[in-house]
């Protein structure tokens, strides 16, 4: 899936993030399809079917380096409003609170090196790695902008979002400060960005009515020493280009380059600050109902001339159940008709049919002489159809459940005995190795 980037401007611009921004559309591999400045609404269909990957404004993110202690992760994110509140100028309540990754390996190779060097460590090396303490950065973001830019994305169909602090993708080099100029429409702003290490960076936003003298020497306050690299747009190179120039000492520190996408997104991987976890907007647990309206209205669709035709086949067989019920009352009641309550027709018609059978001296369905005569009669013939010995001994004949339970030791021909038990009505079915019923069907 293709994957777009989003320069959010800062909170506080002129235009915020209904004017146009800054895209780059990249496909699976990297490689950079179409950039350029739309509205969001222009780019509503690309952000229904990408990742959405949102740079967020230095100036609007803090990255703070603090020593925490050692602890379960969970534990620690809960601390971390108290380990930075005195270091937030707002309500730690309304911020977003991201933990970076451990820095123990940084400190360790710092004192490797002083050691290697024979210089002794520092006491805050030594504090940092002997006190239980670990440097870690957090990621401080205003918890109501992000709800803003996730809600406007989200109703524009995105899927997943993911949203990093726009200093991070600033080239991290050691030795060497990066920093980034930009100005979303003129008369607007100015921002800067400025990165120091892989995890640590800040930003600034400054009218627009600062000349390139008044920026560059913001930098300078703000980096007092060390090469700085500025990244900046094709239109303002000329004008820079010009006031280095003027200023050599500023030159000997600052040297300018071409800010483009290619390079943002190169000096950005790696970075795992991912804004929205902070905030717990994963939007890939959530039900994408404007992509499945149509099959689940298919679906229910469906279900609905189910349960139509179900219920309408149900009512018309409870009908006649209904009918037949009656029909067999009515019946019932004109062969006996001293009898005044029929809650089961069939059943009495049967047992009073068996009753009148008995009494005029016929045997019944599961007479017990009847059913044992014809077993008898057909186990004879099975004997004498067996050669000497081939038949089974027959144990014991009882009589449970309205049929013969017969018990039979040795090997009994099946088919041949059901075959000669059902020309008398009788069928046979197996219980166990050794038991078997006899019933009549009649």
């Amino acid at each position: 899936m293709s994957t777009l980037y989003l320069r959010i401007p800062p909170k506080h611009a002129a235009t915020g993030v209904d004017g146009e921004l800054s895209y780059a559309l990249c496909a699976p591999g990297g490689a950079i399809l179409r950039q350029g400045f739309s509205t969001l609404a222009q780019l509503a269909g690309t952000i229904a079917t990408s990742d959405i990957v949102l740079l967020i404004a230095a100036a609007d993110v803090t990255l703070l380096e603090v020593s925490v202690p050692v602890m379960p992760e969970a534990k620690l994110k809960m601390a971390l409003p108290n380990l930075v509140e005195d270091r937030l100028m707002c309500d730690p309540a309304d911020c977003v609170f991201l933990l970076g990754a451990y820095s123990r390996d940084e400190t360790q190779e710092k004192a490797k090196n002083n050691l290697q060097a024979k210089s002794p460590v520092s006491s805050r090396d030594r504090q940092d790695t002997g006190s239980g303490m670990h440097k870690r950065t957090v990621a401080v973001v205003q918890r109501s902008w992000l709800q803003h830019l996730s809600a406007a994305l989200f109703a524009l169909g995105a899927r997943q979002i993911k949203a990093y602090p726009e200093q991070l993708y600033l080239p991290c080099q050691d030795g060497q400060v990066s920093a980034r100029l930009r100005s979303d429409k003129p008369d607007t702003y100015i921002d800067l960005a400025l990165r120091f290490d892989r995890e640590r960076g800040i930003g600034l936003l400054m009218p627009q009515q600062q000349d390139a003298t008044n920026c560059l020497s913001t930098i300078c306050l703000l980096v007092p020493g060390g090469p700085v690299a500025l990244q900046l747009s094709e239109q303002l190179m000329t004008e820079y280009q010009r006031v280095l120039q003027a200023h050599p000492e500023w030159a000997a520190r600052l040297s300018l380059q071409t800010a483009d996408w290619q390079g943002m997104l190169q000096s950005g991987k790696g970075v795992s600050l991912n804004l929205m976890a902070g905030l717990n907007v994963a939007r890939a647990s959530r039900m994408q109902w404007q992509l499945w309206r149509w099959p689940l209205g298919l679906a229910v669709g469906i279900l609905l001339v189910n349960l139509t035709g179900l219920n309408i086949e149900y009512w018309g067989l409870k009908r006649e159940e209904q009918a037949l019920k009656h029909q067999m009352t009515q019946t019932y009641r004109s062969s006996f008709p001293k009898e005044s309550i029929v809650p089961f027709p069939l059943e009495q018609m049967r047992k009073n049919v068996d009753l009148a059978q008995r009494r005029a001296g016929q045997p019944g369905a599961d007479d017990f002489t009847l059913m044992l005569s014809e077993f008898g009669s057909a186990w004879g013939t099975l004997a004498a159809d067996s050669p000497v010995g081939g038949v089974p001994k027959i144990v014991a004949i009882d009589y449970k459940k309205q049929g013969l339970l017969v018990k039979i030791k040795g090997t009994l021909n099946q088919e041949r005995l059901r075959q000669l038990l059902a020309s008398g009505g009788l069928s046979l079915t197996k219980i166990n190795s050794e038991s078997w019923q006899v019933r009549n069907d009649k």
